[in-house]
């Protein structure tokens, strides 16, 4: 995973983007860092050949409250996502919707 900061976007916020790959069932990493209420862009690369996937982020592992759910896309696919991070710094949580036990930890900083 890399991260790249950029300028200041006009809400105050970061711009940041993230590269995520889901290869064999599994997303390569198990944390994504942001900083609070950042302009997010994520760089997400289903390779699994004929399995959807996606990237949802909720307040926490419950999944009861959404905060970003991305659209599922079936591989081997490449797809953009878009949103505002938390203004709260804090743990949040992130995972495969289709796939929940593909998940990790979403960081605001």
């Amino acid at each position: 995973m890399s991260v790249t900061t950029a300028a200041t976007t006009a809400t105050g916020g970061e711009a940041v983007t993230i590269d995520l790959t889901a290869d064999i069932m599994a997303f390569d990493t198990e944390t994504i860092t942001v900083p609070a209420g950042a302009e997010v862009t994520v760089n997400f690369d289903n390779q699994d050949d004929g399995i959807p996937h996606n990237l949802a982020v909720y307040t926490d592992s419950s999944a009861a409250t959404a905060i970003f759910v991305g659209d599922t896309v079936t591989g081997p696919v490449e797809t953009t996502y878009t949103f505002t991070a938390p203004s709260e710094p804090g743990t949040y949580y992130f995972r495969c919707d289709v796939h929940p036990e593909m998940n990790g930890d979403f960081v605001v900083e």
